[in-house]
């Protein structure tokens, strides 16, 4: 999101190809959680977190459901209509809320001012709809949805609980004018009365917006309704001589959009936004991220490739390696920036090493890193709550997937590499390489099969010994390793390789005193490079 004025990509020494600081962290206005008074100097020891980082703009979360922490005459002023709260939490937000506004500068605006003094863009995020399920009489609940339930999605007819129309029954139903209206105004609002760098319309929180069945016919709405924000945000921009960008956070494909009702395609086309962060973080493996890249090229829309730090799931050292792998896989598609969500609460130290790394690729390629296959995560039996909006707009992937015994060659599997690992092993940087497969409901008495594009490895080892060499780190190289499910390969460079592996994995001999299924539930490559 680093555009000069002109509106070409501005370079640097350090990422000549990807722009001065390419990376935007959204932060989800957790801090006003905090015990009250939170005041501007908690703001800026917050800003300065990312000090000396590649960090281009803050995207802070400015509420939901239409109540925000700022002073908004458009929607609702959280808590303002409310004298008791029910917990500790929401006195807390509104307590800060309400000092701020009575400070005379409210949240938002403070922030704006902190940002820029600091070095960084301000983007206010709004989520652009939410399917969570709120009482009434909280102060999360809107009045305009309180006082409108016709302007909600609404639970059609015929359709169970767990299904996903009645899981995005509470969204707002963008069918409704008054609703494009309301948020259209929400969002002009925020860069005509603050001096904030720009909007994000986070449309993957939660990604659903009209009837599911209604979705595809009605996209032309939304299309509609972002050529007024457009308009509007030119005519704010013109008169006051500030560089306002539009950003728009989407499901990971453009089908998948579509089929929720936005026509992504159209908005790159016409340049209805100027930065679109593809995907929710979820898939990013897997999501054809290049797709994106390809449709806009030629125009002034950049595309960014976002990390969910909840999907890694695995602590701190893992995650590094994970979220440096899917950096790697987006620059080398051709992002031009990266979108991180989830990322704010972690420690300083570790966020500004970690975002240090990610954002030059150059130095990024010679970074141990662990490549996935994706795992699906808004299955049927998580639709319930708000699962089902994510479910409509994130599409299967290829695990988990169950093994049948002696069923030929097995499912067949793709994992792309972003490491130029041939380069790297002529250069003797390359250390290793090691593929783990990691399965639910595996015993010893199970054989399996793994193929590495068209290599058949050898069986991995169940026996104690096997147990004793893993936990000694004196495993035989040539052996998988079994651990409580996990069979951990080490393999040259080939058979694996840079771009698309295959990956082939067999069920020879199943454990016939277990009738669970065996499930495989991980797959995954760990690239390790020799200390410089």
């Amino acid at each position: 999101m680093v555009l000069s004025t002109s509106g070409a990509v501005e370079k640097s020494a350090e990422s000549p190809a990807r722009g001065h600081r390419p990376l935007l962290c959204n932060d989800d206005g957790a801090i006003m959680n905090l015990e009250p008074p939170v005041t501007a100097n908690h703001l800026r020891e917050m800003v300065r977190s990312y000090a000396g980082t590649p960090v281009d703009a803050l995207m802070w979360c400015v509420g939901d459901r239409e109540v925000y922490y700022h002073d908004t005459k458009v929607a609702e002023v959280f808590g303002r209509r409310h004298t008791t709260f029910d917990n500790a939490g929401d006195w807390r937000i509104h307590e800060n809320t309400r000092s701020f506004i009575e400070s005379g500068k409210c949240v938002l605006a403070t922030l704006a001012e902190i940002c820029h003094q600091e070095g960084l863009r301000l983007v206010p995020s709004v989520r652009m709809n939410s399917h969570y399920e709120v009482d009434p009489k909280s102060p999360h609940h809107s009045r305009f949805r309180l006082e409108h339930p016709e302007f909600l999605i609404g639970h059609p007819e015929g359709y169970d609980k767990g299904s996903k129309e009645h899981s995005i029954r509470r969204g707002l139903n963008y069918a409704r004018p008054e609703v494009r209206h309301h948020i259209s105004a929400i969002l002009v609002e925020l860069f005509e009365n603050f001096e904030v760098d720009g909007v994000e319309m986070d449309f993957m929180r939660h990604p659903t917006f009209f009837k599911l069945h209604e979705a595809v016919e009605n996209s032309y709405l939304m299309t509609d309704m972002l050529r007024r924000i457009r308009k509007e945000r030119d005519r704010v921009s013109q008169a006051t001589g500030r560089k306002i960008d539009l950003v728009a956070r989407v499901p990971p494909t453009f089908s998948d959009a579509l089929r929720v009702g936005l026509d992504v395609r159209s908005w790159i086309r016409e340049g209805l936004v100027d930065v679109l962060v593809a995907g929710g973080g979820f898939i990013p493996f897997d999501m054809p991220f290049e797709e994106f890249v390809r449709e806009a090229r030629g125009t002034n829309c950049q595309v960014y490739g976002s990390l969910e730090l909840f999907r890694l799931l695995h602590g701190p050292t893992v995650a590094p390696r994970i979220s440096r792998a899917i950096a790697m896989r987006y620059w080398k598609a051709g992002a031009a920036g990266l979108h991180l969500f989830n990322y704010f609460a972690q420690p300083t130290p570790w966020k500004q090493q970690l975002f240090r790394e990610i954002a030059n690729p150059q130095k990024l390629e010679q970074l141990d890193k662990r490549y996935q296959i994706d795992t699906r995560r808004w299955s049927p039996k998580n639709w319930e709550a708000y699962g089902g909006a994510f479910g409509s707009a994130i599409p299967a992937v290829q695990l988990p997937v169950s093994l049948v015994e002696a069923s030929g060659k097995g499912p067949e599997l793709t994992l792309r590499i972003a490491d130029d690992l041939e380069s790297a092993q002529a250069g003797g940087s390359l250390s290793e390489t090691r593929l783990r497969l990691q399965f639910d409901n595996y015993t010893s008495g199970d054989e399996i099969e793994v193929t590495l594009n068209g290599h058949r490895l050898p069986h991995g080892s169940s026996s104690n010994a096997g147990l004793v060499e893993f936990w000694n780190k004196n495993s035989r190289p040539d052996q998988g390793r079994f651990l409580e499910g996990t069979i951990e390969y080490k393999v040259g460079c080939p058979p694996l390789r840079s771009g698309d592996n295959t990956i082939q994995v067999r069920l020879n001999t199943r454990n016939s005193n277990v009738s669970a299924p065996l499930t495989l539930s991980t797959l995954e490559v760990a690239v390790s490079y020799a200390p410089e």
